[in-house]
């Protein structure tokens, strides 16, 4: 996701926006604007969270690929590896992710995920 001013916007006023006009924007019911100080706070913010955000999308990308894994009727004898392999997934969290100048991940050791 692109971190702009315009979703600090939105963030800030929870969506209360109705359009825009001449480069204006047009805030629902006459809310009183964000002012440029806290629209640069709430930026600020986003784009703190923005690796754990991208971090949590693909840890559960990776866990949702593995769940079939945990049936109780799983064939594979490795069963307790992957169960290491998924706990290892969610604890990945207490790392400190960081991005790129691309906007990729960085700076997080992923599991291996067991092999069949």
């Amino acid at each position: 996701m692109r971190i702009n001013k315009s979703l600090a916007i939105l963030e800030l006023v929870g969506g209360k926006i109705t359009g825009t006009a001449n480069g204006e924007i047009i805030y629902h019911d006459a809310q009183i604007p964000p002012t440029e100080a806290q629209i640069q706070t709430k930026l600020a913010e986003l784009q703190a969270a923005e690796p754990m955000r991208q971090l949590r999308i693909k840890r559960n990308q990776l866990l949702a690929a593995t769940d079939w894994r945990m049936v109780s009727d799983y064939p594979g004898a490795n069963q307790t590896e992957w169960q290491t392999y998924r706990q290892a997934l969610r604890d990945i969290t207490a790392q400190t992710p960081s991005l790129d100048g691309n906007g990729q991940l960085t700076g997080i050791t992923w599991p291996t995920p067991p092999t069949d």
